[in-house]
Formats: C-alpha cells, structure tokens, sequence
C-alpha cells in the first residue's frame, strides 16, 4: 500500500508539458470570454450592425484568439523584446573586453617569461579566470580613448571572424607556442600524424619531439585578427617571443599530482568496475534509421520512415543547410537594418553580398555604441563600481585556477620540496 502511494519522480518534461497544457487552457478560457462579451455587450452589437454578417463570427473569433495570444505572451514578449535590445550594447561591451584581453594576453607572456608578478596570478591557470573578468583585471592598464580609436578602425578594416572563438583569447598555446596542439593539428597544412599527443587544459600530456616543431613562421598564425592588428599598429609583436620558462615548471608538479590521482582512479575502478557499455544514441541518421528498421513495430515502420524522411526534407534539409545557413544567419542579423544602408559593393553572388552585408552592419551597430559603452565603463571606473563580467564562467575558472594550483602543490610535496609556488 506503501509503494502505491509513493510518487513517481519528475521526468525532465513534466514541467514543459504543464506549461504549454496551462498556456493553451488559458488561452482558451481569454477566447471564450472574449467572444461572450462580444456577442452580449450592447455596445458592442451596435456597433457591428454596420458590416456585412457573412464573416463577421470568423472576423471576431479572429480577434478573440490574437487577443488570448497577446495577454497570455505579454511577459514572454516583454522578455524577448528587452532581450533583444541588449544584445547589441552587450556586444560593445565584448569590444571593450577584447580590448583588455590583447593586453591581458601581453602580460601572460611576461609572466610566463618570469618578468612579470602579480599577487592575482599565483599559477599559470590564473589568465583563464581573469580573461572571464578582464574589465576589473587590476594588472593591465585601464581602456583609453586611442585603444577605443584603433578597435574603430579595426572594425572598419576587419570584417571575416574573430578567431578567438578557436582556443580563447588567454589560450597561449594555440596562439604562441611551437608545440602541437588540437587547434593547431585542426589548421596545419601538412599531413597529419594520428600518434600525435595535444596538450589538454588540464596540462597531463605535453610530451613532444622536436622533430614535431612546427615551423617558426607558422606561429601565431592562429592569432586572433586583433591581435594581429593591434601588434601591427603598436608594434607589439615581441611579447610572443619571450621564452615560457614557468609554465615547464609548474608541469614538473603537476604530472606527480596527476599521476597520484590517476592511480587511485585506477584502483577505485578496479573495485568498481565502470559500465564500458556504451551510451545510445537515436539523434544521428545513422543510429536512427538501423534503429527503427530492426526495432521499430512491423505494422508501421514504413510509415514511420516516411513521416522521417518528409520532417528531414522539410526542416533538416542537408544540402539546403549547408547552402542557407549563412543566408539565414544574415537575414537575422539584418533583421533591425530599418534605416538606408548599403549593399556591400563589389560582390556579384547575391548570398555573398548579402552575408557581407549583414556583416558590415553588425560592425556599423558596434562602431556608434562603442562610445557609449565606453562613457559607461568610465564612469564606473570613476566611481569604483565593478565592471560586468561573465560570473558563471568566471567562477568556473577561478575553481579550475584553484584545482590546478592544488596539484602543483601537491607535486612539490610528492618531490619533497617545500609545498609553496616559489620555483
């Protein structure tokens, strides 16, 4: 009798279902009124004796049901519309961020030199929690009207992607190291060899043998275009150059932790032996399609591949994503382009242009509300207020700063040498 009442847990759309059931129960209930006071309302009747009856019960039931519509998304709608108009003044203020990261990355440099201290920078790991906090980093020089002017210029210069999106902007080993990486193996022109070893953020391997040194003019060909730019104006480039002296030190450490923890995973899976069956999966083609042929019910199978097919035809249409999908992305980019702007010149394919296009309006948005942003970040640095950062990635890097610092610690205590960073 027990059992019999004990509640069944949530599954993870039971509350979705209970929304969307609530939406439309309210929606119906606004519909129903609307049209009783329509039909009772001696105003109202009045007033309609002047239109022709044929469809004036369909004109009203119309209304009825946009206005059910209206009332019941007016939070979400609300919601949305403020949503969208911070996304372009957020966006400047990533300009401002991008700023301070070519300088944040610049004193990374230093630091892995060993020319550099700072009490917020302990362990190499730091530059990852404050490239997520840059604009209250207390180590780089505050954003001045001349780097405000140069990212306007590179605005106007620069219009393919920033390719920070590859590595980060604080990622040193993608941007500046001769050492093989993931990023890197993904772009190299030669080919490639399936026995090489990448460096992960954890830093466990990071074995490599010189002959695997890729050529010195191939560094930093991953660089982000502003940084690129910013080194070209500033002269700049130099900092790349410096020798990465402690970060080989802290992984003389950080190996004994890993190798530690490692063996002890080792033994608690020989306990514990972990299910190596593995997961399934019913998204892919591939996966889905053998699915439902062996295992689906005889007597609608073939209908079922049929409703498939004409779903993917209609909203998953490979070659009409891969040939639309920038297309797409540009009409929504333009999609607050209300004032005359004009069609990037010189391109004759219709989609290019028009991807091109949207590009160079995104820019247009950035270069008037940089200023803006910029008199904000101002002030804010005037009145000691703290500047907006992304907390969620921050703290989650600050907890990976703080793990990393542990191993090194602990290898130092492993190796029998005082358990402090100073190496």
């Amino acid at each position: 009798m027990e059992d019999q009442n004990k509640e069944e847990p949530k599954k993870p759309w039971d509350e979705t279902i209970k929304y969307e059931f609530a939406t439309a129960k309210r929606k119906e209930e606004i519909f129903k009124a609307t049209l009783e006071y329509l039909h009772t309302n001696k105003k109202v009747q009045k007033y309609l004796q002047q239109f022709q009856p044929e469809n004036l019960e369909r004109t009203l039931e119309s209304y009825a049901w946009q206005k059910a519509r209206w009332l019941v998304q007016k939070d979400y709608d609300e919601y949305w519309n403020d949503w969208a108009l911070l996304q372009d003044k957020n966006k400047a203020e990533e300009c401002l961020g991008n700023i301070q990261q070519k300088k944040l990355f610049d004193k990374q440099c230093e630091w892995r030199a060993e020319i550099f201290t700072h009490p917020a920078i302990e362990v190499t790991a730091d530059f990852k929690y404050w490239e997520y906090n840059v604009l209250n980093c207390p180590f780089i020089d505050p954003i001045t009207s001349e780097d405000i002017e140069l990212y306007i210029e590179f605005l106007n210069t620069y219009f393919g992607e920033n390719l920070a999106f590859l590595g980060h902007w604080q990622d040193y080993d993608t941007y500046c190291t001769d050492r093989i990486t993931v990023v890197g193996q993904m772009h190299k022109h030669q080919e490639e060899d399936d026995d090489d070893e990448s460096e992960d953020d954890e830093n466990i391997e990071e074995d490599y043998d010189e002959d695997e040194v890729e050529d010195e003019n191939e560094i930093g060909k991953l660089m982000p275009p502003w940084y690129l730019f910013w080194e070209e104006r500033r002269g700049a480039g130099n900092y790349r150059m410096l020798t990465d002296i402690r970060k080989p030190k802290e992984l003389v450490y950080s190996r004994l932790a890993h190798e530690e923890e490692q063996e002890i995973a080792r033994k608690k899976f020989e306990a514990n032996p972990p299910d190596k069956r593995k997961s399934l999966s019913l998204w892919q083609k591939q996966d889905l399609i053998p699915f439902i042929e062996e295992y689906e019910d005889p007597s609608q199978k073939d209908e079922i591949l049929k409703a498939y097919e004409v779903n993917q035809r209609i909203w998953w249409n490979k070659e009409e994503e891969d040939a639309m999908y920038w297309v797409k992305e540009a009409w929504d980019d333009l999609r607050d382009c209300w004032e005359a702007f004009p069609i990037a010149p010189d391109i004759t394919d219709w989609k290019a242009a028009l991807i091109q296009t949207a590009k160079n309006w995104q820019h247009h948005k950035l270069i008037r509300l940089i200023p803006i942003v910029y008199d904000e970040y101002l002030f804010r640095m005037e009145t000691g207020i703290e500047q907006p950062y992304e907390h969620k990635q921050a703290t989650d890097y600050r907890a990976f700063a703080d793990r990393s610092k542990a191993a090194i610690l602990r290898g130092r205590e492993l190796k029998g040498e005082p358990k402090d960073l100073n190496f």
